[in-house]
């Protein structure tokens, strides 16, 4: 029995070690197995080749999958206190209210100065969903988008939360940036294979690669700018998606103009911060 228990011991503990000494590694692999378990099936599913699609509220798993593995690996590393360390960063609120605008309100100028730009070089005004209703509806739509986005979307807990820091600290801004980016691009690989997906359907998968780095660099400087807020940066994310469905009606050709928006506002933000994009080593 005590061999047993030794082994079993033994086992934990080498578990526990190998998640400490690679808390990133563990942390995309928890993410993507929780994800992607209900992902991969919905693309099969889709493209005809499994029969029975998956339960409906399963789906909640691939927006929960990042916080659920940021927390669950820094619960191992570090406890409780780990726990409430990377949550805490909810509560960086007093960041400015520069800083809500940015996170509310760039997205849309994003979007519709994609859309402007593709009418400017002769394209035809694509139909946009919140054309002709009213402000205050426009805005309660949005309202509920956000509140919405906040309770189904933890990828920034662990993006910005967990990751973003520590590729910061250990290989510098930028190719933490890029380390970061891909397996943020990585994780919704499944989605361009379901069909019923207009959006990744029409824009395909490099301009939406394209788009995701570019943000990288943006969310990394808006994160480091307010202090490792996870407030804003989830605001931000939320309303990255609300506005998409309120302005965008996924046609691809705007949203590569937007993606070019994109590109050009993080290399402004690499040049002007000399590449450190607002980060000081904590």
């Amino acid at each position: 029995m005590s061999t047993v228990t030794s082994l079993i011991s033994a086992n934990e503990n080498g578990l526990t070690a190998f998640v400490k000494r690679n808390p990133l590694v563990s942390m995309y692999t928890l993410m993507f197995a929780i994800a992607w378990a209900v992902m991969v099936p919905q693309a099969l599913y889709s493209q005809g080749l499994i029969s029975a699609p998956l339960p409906v509220w399963l789906e909640l798993l691939t927006g929960w999958a990042p916080g659920i593995a940021a927390v669950i690996v820094a619960s191992v590393i570090s406890g409780r206190a780990g726990v409430r360390e990377l949550l805490g960063r909810f509560r960086t609120w007093r960041v400015g209210v520069q800083w809500y605008l940015v996170a509310f309100f760039m997205l849309a100028a994003l979007i519709l100065g994609g859309i402007g730009l593709h009418v400017l070089f002769g394209g035809t005004l694509p139909a946009i969903p919140a054309a002709g209703a009213s402000v205050i509806n426009i805005l309660l739509s949005f309202a509920i988008l956000i509140v919405v986005g906040v309770l189904i979307n933890t990828e920034e807990i662990a993006w910005r939360g967990f990751a973003l820091p520590r590729l910061q600290a250990k290989y510098g801004v930028l190719l933490g940036c890029v380390l970061l980016a891909i397996p943020e691009v990585t994780l919704h690989l499944p989605l361009f294979f379901v069909k019923e997906n207009p959006f990744y359907q029409t824009v395909g998968l490099v301009a939406f690669s394209a788009f995701s780095v570019a943000m990288v660099f943006i969310y990394a400087f808006v994160f480091n700018r307010t202090k490792g807020s996870l407030l804003i940066v989830t605001l931000m994310h939320a309303s990255q998606n609300a506005w998409a469905n309120l302005l965008s009606d996924n046609t691809a050709s705007p949203f590569y103009f937007t993606v070019a928006l994109a590109w050009m506002i993080a290399i402004a933000l690499i040049f002007l911060t000399k590449g450190q994009l607002g980060y000081k080593a904590e």
